[in-house]
């Protein structure tokens, strides 16, 4: 009698890898009815508004890519950083610098930091996404800048030739995509008011990060608003990602 190796037969039991007997389906199917329906219920909400802001994200973002392409976007970018200089100082220098921060280096060290708390709290997934959300938001970031080649208000010297660029912001795109997700596991993890004084005090950074680019001539405004929808573009993409994976392997099990 010829026996099916257990591989094989997990296989023949996923309806997503497999093409098995519609007898299978109707089992595969009549459970997930009877015992799933909350939660692909939820599944299906979380990915559905995932995939519309995504869709509206990419939508605003290639919108903009063409405003700047075509100078579109010179009056307010001049408007902006007029206004971030009229309130120049050395202090106001230094607290610029300090925000600026917390926007390249000050992210590494975190990424390092939180990536061996999760893994001592054996939360694999929130380490490796996090790892994914930052790395790959400065990968596309180089890719993009290469693709647009925007020359920067104040030329720059870099050991990668993609940072001369100035659209979109490394420093915009990179913390949007990293403290976005930290406010998606801190929405996850944490409740009551702490919740919402986390997510608005990280949104908050964002913002400021942002700013600290136009102040000190580093990026245009237009820089800084591509770099805030890429990142969430990309940081979307991950955790509807994340959730297809988890949902996937809990039906399997």
């Amino acid at each position: 009698m010829t026996t099916t190796a257990p591989d094989e037969q997990r296989g023949q039991l996923d309806p997503v890898v497999a093409a098995p007997a519609p007898s299978t389906w109707q089992r595969w199917l009549a459970d997930l009815a009877r015992s799933q329906q909350q939660r692909v219920a939820g599944f299906g909400l979380v990915v559905l508004l995932g995939l519309l802001a995504g869709l509206a994200a990419i939508y605003v973002f290639t919108w903009l890519a063409s405003e700047v392409l075509e100078h579109e976007t010179n009056d307010m970018d001049t408007a902006a950083a007029t206004f971030t200089r009229q309130w120049q100082s050395p202090t106001m220098d230094v607290a610029a610098r300090t925000a600026s921060l917390l926007g390249s280096e000050i992210v590494f060290m975190l990424v390092v930091a939180l990536v061996a708390l999760f893994a001592y709290q054996r939360r694999w997934g929130a380490a490796a996404l996090l790892v994914l959300v930052t790395a790959g938001a400065q990968m596309l970031n180089n890719v993009l800048k290469s693709v647009y080649e925007r020359a920067r208000p104040e030329p720059v010297a870099s050991l990668i030739a993609a940072q001369t660029w100035s659209f979109p912001s490394g420093h915009a795109m990179v913390s949007a995509a990293f403290y976005i997700f930290l406010a998606y596991l801190g929405w996850r993890l944490v409740s009551g008011w702490l919740r919402w004084l986390l997510v608005i005090g990280l949104v908050l950074l964002v913002l400021l990060i942002g700013l600290s680019r136009i102040y000190l001539q580093a990026h245009y405004l237009s820089d800084v608003i591509g770099g805030y929808v890429a990142g969430f573009i990309w940081t979307d993409a991950v955790i509807i990602g994340g959730w297809v994976l988890a949902t996937r392997r809990t039906l399997k099990e």
